[in-house]
């Protein structure tokens, strides 16, 4: 049985950094991790630290804060990570749905968090589960980072943004939100500006094609980035000239990503559509 509660004490903080170590995949001597008097710091001064355990034993975390700003509050979640041998069993997302409860209660409305738009397993977890969408790509957000999930790629970063209380978030945290597969979405007009091509696992990216501004846009990802990192730093870094391009080329062109979908060969497309957020936060999509 899983338990997701408040971490205050620092004996749990200190479990949060060995989580942390292996979620990330840190070497101990890299000074990566927040450390437990930091996160003991954020809990006594206005953040929030989340832990889920099994038994007596942590396996995921979340750490984050609010912010005020002249436009609104928000929260900002920093960290969100599971011990390697409890991934995708659905810990993270008790995590970030107990965190949704907790913000809310608070009285606010928006939680933001960066992450890998190169990741594809991710980008489906925030975009699809979660209902988070984004419409503001950094280069280099981090520098460098070097863990094995990160090393040997520049850092890079979308700013996922989640409205907590939005239809589009309650009905994908509830499985009710299905986006149609690549295929279908081609023949309704999408435009494919990257596409991943080869076997699944090692896949290189096609030409990029910016030349059309349809609806809707599908921008191509391998299906582990981590493991192109492993067997090629270049080809890696093709991946990801060409999807910042696609990426920065359609948010500034006001697209917002806001779905994720699959192809029939078990490729991932992140969805850019030309929608007002307003419509897409309500679940408006060109397909329904």
């Amino acid at each position: 049985m899983l338990r997701i509660e408040r971490l205050t004490r620092p004996e749990d903080l200190r479990q949060a950094v060995q989580v942390q170590l292996s979620a990330w995949g840190m070497d101990p001597s890299s000074c990566e991790a927040v450390p437990a008097h930091m996160l003991k710091a954020l809990v006594e001064n206005g953040g929030l630290v989340l832990g889920a355990f099994e038994g007596d034993r942590l396996v995921g975390f979340s750490a984050g804060w609010f912010v005020l700003t002249p436009e609104g509050p928000y929260f900002y979640s920093h960290m969100t990570g599971v011990v390697e041998e409890s991934k995708y069993r659905g810990v993270g997302f008790e995590l970030k749905m107990a965190q949704r409860r907790e913000v809310l209660a608070s009285g606010v409305r928006l939680i933001k968090w960066t992450f890998d738009p190169l990741q594809s397993l991710n980008a489906n977890f925030n975009l699809n589960k979660l209902g988070a969408v984004f419409r503001k790509y950094v280069k280099g957000y981090y520098g460098e980072i070097r863990d094995s999930i990160n090393a040997g790629l520049e850092a890079d970063r979308a700013i996922a943004e989640w409205y907590l209380d939005s239809r589009n978030v309650i009905m994908k945290t509830s499985g009710r939100f299905k986006v149609p597969s690549a295929e279908e979405l081609m023949r309704l007009g999408a435009h494919v500006a990257l596409r991943p091509e080869g076997p699944r696992g090692s896949e290189r990216p096609s030409e990029l094609d910016l030349s059309k501004t349809p609806d809707i846009v599908l921008v191509g990802l391998p299906y582990a980035i981590s493991s192109i990192v492993k067997a090629s730093r270049q080809l890696a870094s093709e991946w990801r000239a060409r999807t910042r391009a696609a990426y920065e080329a359609y948010l500034g062109q006001g697209y917002t990503a806001a779905d994720f979908t699959w192809d029939a060969e078990g490729h991932g497309y992140v969805v850019l559509l030309r929608l007002p957020l307003n419509d897409l936060l309500e679940g408006v999509r060109p397909w329904s």
